[in-house]
């Protein structure tokens, strides 16, 4: 190979040498087309000395020209009859490519002058009258671009010549190639093959424990609540706890392998963030309280309340390093502190700290802390439990959304992990964080739930749970039987298993979706699955699902769920402040803001906002196109129109979208708009009274 290239450079310098000796012996020719003879004479006498002149008095003499000799320039007049400089050019160019083109115009013409540039590829134009020296000079330009274009191709011959010669080596070389990737590719298709493998079966696994273990966990809660003492309250106890362990071990396997498979997903949506550093307080207090702990919060009262992330995964990073601070603190405090670091527009960068009066970690170790089944000592396990991937899975976590953690350490003094990332801030309206807590209901009684689950264990749980609650239920063993319930009942909620026979949970969610689609109804489903392929939450929001939950399930999530989904069932349930026809309901604002009197205002305004908005987006409609517009700004102010419980106005809205959809008369169109006003207006009136 280094012989070849050697053989390219000795042809290269070989030919450029050739062609600058050609270029000095070689007179260079010219051909100068223009209609009036008189710049014909003016050019031939003026560079006659220099080059071999030709000349033409049009566009058809001058092709003619350019036929008969070797012509290595083109220099053409624009104005001239039958075929202007531009059109003749673009004849050159076409016929004859390696002549270098110039073109001669006046300063107004800047028409012809951009279309030579774009269409004949002219070398340059020059404005008339021409100077002789400014043209001597653009000629040598010129023909010196010639000879380098020349020397272009015939070096591209010489190496097409010697690339003739390597074709063979090439093709030896290929073929060895080949088969190499053909290796490479079987060792990809079995790499890929495993890993596919892998996942399944750890989705398999994870299904097959999380089912029994659903009831296990499940019943010890029913367990829990009825007042046991003594020795079997602390068999219970020790049961859910190990339950849980168990759980956690399965769940910190199943984030590694979605993080060695790049395969980790982050959620965008709003949440409380306060609210959730408050409720991860509150998980983890029962557990300081028992060795004595104090366990606090301090968050920077700067930061936006509304912040958009996943809240999930930093609950997850949370619960991580403050588990650990008190499993490895004996006495003293934990405390969880929350910091505004940068403060733009649309975007915040936050510090959170949990720092702990614990054993501390030694120097040696707190370098590899944060690896796969490290631990700060040999006996870390033994005295405390753990397997050592918490940590590293948090740092994963943490990075993988951008930030980054550190980790300051005294023996015997404590420790302090503190990790920054960066969340967008979200939207007041749009947060539903902790809403089922929000709505301060304390049962399900008058709720009508479908459960449809084929695991005989898991049926009786949510049954007991249901009954505890005081809802209504029937169950389904299959998909199948719960679309034939569906037809011959109203349902306020369905929980739906995945994995089923006759019929799954994805067609059954399916079908149930096309039997509302006539009506009015849309039934809120809750997906529940104890597998955890990557794809699965996808396919759930495909197939029309609302929510899910992962087996085994906490009973305060299945109520949360239950109840954030059926809370306008629930509110008929709960003695209302006003039955006044045509009066608004603000249960659901007053539930969901709660003491926060500027929340509930600001909410309040928000509503306002959208039903002004309304009115003005119809007032300024034209009639023709009110049934489009229409069926747009109702989609976006449906869901105020449902919290206020404005059903007169919903009824009106859709009596309106019916008349315009059957051509219906002018005149009973325009009363039924004239009514949806009045009614928008009265409820404005009755928001506006609200917030004095």
């Amino acid at each position: 190979m280094p012989d070849s290239i050697n053989n390219i450079t000795n042809s290269v310098a070989s030919i450029s040498d050739t062609a600058i000796q050609t270029k000095t012996k070689k007179t260079s020719s010219i051909l100068y087309v223009d209609d009036e003879e008189s710049n014909l004479r003016i050019f031939k006498s003026s560079f006659r000395r220099h080059y071999t002149i030709f000349t033409a008095i049009s566009g058809k003499e001058g092709l003619e020209v350019l036929e008969s000799n070797d012509i290595q320039l083109v220099i053409s007049d624009q104005k001239m009859p039958e075929m202007t400089g531009v059109e003749f050019l673009e004849r050159v160019a076409e016929n004859f490519p390696n002549t270098v083109r110039i073109i001669l115009t006046a300063y107004s013409d800047t028409e012809d002058i951009m279309r030579a540039i774009n269409k004949c590829g002219i070398f340059r134009y020059l404005v008339k009258p021409w100077n002789k020296d400014e043209m001597l000079l653009t000629i040598d330009k010129a023909l010196e671009t010639y000879s380098l274009r020349t020397e272009n191709r015939q070096l591209v011959n010489a190496l097409k010549s010697v690339n003739e010669d390597l074709e063979s080596k090439v093709k030896e070389r290929t073929s060895e190639l080949m088969a190499t990737n053909e290796d490479l590719k079987r060792a990809k298709e079995q790499a890929e093959a495993a890993t596919k493998t892998k996942e399944q079966f750890l989705s398999t696994m994870s299904h097959e424990i999380r089912t029994p273990l659903n009831a296990i966990i499940g019943m010890t809660h029913l367990l829990k609540n009825d007042n046991l003492e003594g020795e079997m309250a602390e068999n219970i106890e020790i049961l859910e706890f190990s339950a849980q362990n168990l759980l956690s071990l399965i769940n910190s396997v199943l984030d590694i392998s979605k993080m060695e498979a790049g395969k980790m997903a982050f959620e965008q949506a709003e949440f409380d963030l306060p609210t959730l550093i408050q409720n991860t307080v509150e998980i983890f207090k029962a557990r300081a309280d028992e060795k004595n702990i104090l366990l606090r919060s301090n968050i920077d009262k700067a930061i936006p309340k509304s912040l958009l992330g996943d809240s999930t995964r930093l609950s997850q990073i949370l619960n991580n390093l403050i588990g650990n601070a008190i499993k490895f603190t004996e006495e003293g405090t934990v405390t969880i502190t929350v910091r505004l670091l940068h403060h733009k527009t649309e975007k915040v960068e936050l510090l959170f700290a949990v720092s702990d009066t614990g054993i501390g970690i030694s120097p040696e170790k707190i370098n590899s802390i944060f690896d796969d089944f490290s631990q700060a000592e040999e006996d870390t396990s033994r005295k405390y439990g753990g397997t050592g991937l918490g940590l590293a899975i948090t740092k994963q976590l943490v990075e993988l959304q951008g930030g980054r953690i550190n980790v300051m350490s005294t023996m015997m003094v404590g420790s302090t992990f503190s990790f920054q990332l960066g969340f967008k801030i979200g939207k007041v309206q749009a947060i539903s964080t902790n809403l089922p807590d929000a709505t301060n209901i304390k049962n399900l009684k008058g709720v009508n739930v479908l459960i449809v689950e084929d695991n005989k264990v898991n049926q009786i749980l949510v049954k007991k749970f249901l009954n505890n609650w005081g809802a209504k239920y029937q169950i389904a063993e299959n998909g199948q039987i719960a679309v034939d319930l569906f037809k011959e009942n109203n349902f306020d909620v369905v929980l739906m298993d995945l994995q089923m026979p006759v019929m799954d949970g994805y067609e059954s969610a399916r079908q149930i979706r096309f039997l509302e689609k006539e009506s009015n109804k849309f039934t809120p489903i809750i997906a529940l699955t104890a597998s955890t392929l990557l794809n699965e939450r996808e396919r759930i929001v495909q197939v029309g699902m609302n929510d899910f939950l992962s087996k085994p399930f906490n009973p305060n999530e299945l109520y949360q769920k239950i109840a954030q989904h059926s809370y306008t069932q629930l509110q008929k349930q709960v003695p209302q402040e006003n039955d006044k026809k045509g009066s608004l309901n603000y249960s659901y604002f007053k539930n969901l803001a709660g003491a926060d009197k500027e929340f509930y205002t600001e909410l309040l305004e928000l509503s306002e906002t959208d039903l002004v908005e309304f009115n003005r987006i119809l007032e300024s409609t034209h009639l023709s196109d009110y049934e489009t517009q229409l069926a747009l700004v109702h989609h976006k102010i449906r869901a105020t129109l449902r919290l206020l419980e404005v059903k007169e106005l919903e009824v009106q809205i859709n009596q309106l979208r019916r008349m315009l959809s059957q051509g219906s008369q002018i005149n009973e169109v325009t009363d039924r708009i004239q009514a949806i006003h009045k009614s928008i207006e009265e409820a404005i009136l009755q928001i506006k009274m609200e917030r004095k």
